[in-house]
């Protein structure tokens, strides 16, 4: 399941990132790396963005590199 699939409110554990060296360079930037918890806070529909929290900040995903976030139900 990717970040994309996760419902408001769930905490979720992630399990690897996928995407190009910057995608990757960019997520591990915001705090987003395997083994880290994160809370989904909103998954705006129509292709909006999901904003999630890490370590206690929101971070606002574009649907497409939330999709490269692989993840799994904590």
């Amino acid at each position: 399941m990717t970040l994309r699939d996760v419902k408001a409110g769930q905490m979720v554990v992630i399990k690897s990132l996928w995407g190009g060296f910057g995608q990757r360079r960019k997520l591990l930037g915001l705090g987003i790396y395997p083994g880290e918890k994160i809370k989904m806070l909103q998954s705006a529909g129509f292709g909006g963005p999901v904003l999630i929290e890490v370590r206690g900040v929101e971070v606002a995903l574009g649907r497409g590199i939330a999709g490269k976030v692989e993840v799994e139900v904590d």
